[in-house]
Parts: structure tokens; sequence; C-alpha cells
């Protein structure tokens, strides 16, 4: 019979131990320690750039409204709903973005 292997990494421990909610406070510290052992590598892109990203988002959704308000106006409705539904999908990525990148990944990804 083996025992199982350490974790080195955060995410193995996490894989390996279950709810954090359940564990001891020596699941703890070891958690403590391999995080200052070997740290998760950072985001791909910072807070701040994600808010530039979650605004560019925004500006495309209310230019995406804008342009399924006027084809409204102007009677294309099939068109108008395409444009919309394009405009609420912004929304959301903007929405995701705001929470940086970690959420904004895994919204991209529909975890």
């Amino acid at each position: 019979m083996t025992t199982p292997r350490p974790a080195l990494d955060l995410d193995a421990f996490r894989d390996q131990h279950g709810d954090p909610t359940r564990w001891s406070a020596a699941d703890y510290d070891a958690y403590l320690v391999i995080g200052d052992i070997a740290p998760p590598a950072p985001p791909l892109y910072s807070h701040s750039e994600m808010q530039t990203i979650a605004a560019d988002h925004a500006r495309s959704a209310q230019a995406q409204q804008s342009v399924a308000d006027r084809l409204t106006a102007e009677g294309h409705e099939t068109a108008a709903g395409i444009w919309s539904r394009g405009a609420q999908e912004s929304a959301q990525y903007a929405a995701a973005a705001r929470y940086g990148y970690p959420h904004y990944e895994s919204f991209l990804n529909g975890w």
C-alpha cells in the first residue's frame, strides 16, 4: 500500500484535503507553509488592468445597445434582437471583469 504524496502546491493541497471549513489547525498551518514555499502564480492581469477591460466591455455594451435601439426604431426587430443580445453579453463580461482576473477567467470558461 502506498501513502498519498504530500501536496506541493495550493491547488493539490485543496484537492487532497477537501472543504476548508472542515480543516484542522494543522491543515491550515500546512496550507500557509506551502503558500510561503510555493506561492501561486500571479493572475495574468492585475486588478487595475481588469478594471480597464471591464470599462471597455461596458462601452461596447452601450454602443451595441445604441445600435439595437436605433434598429428597433427603424422596425428591424430581428437585427435589433441580435445587437441587444450582444449588448447583454458585453455587460456580463464587464461585470465579471470587475471582480478580477480569476473570476473573469472562470466566467469565460463557463466554470
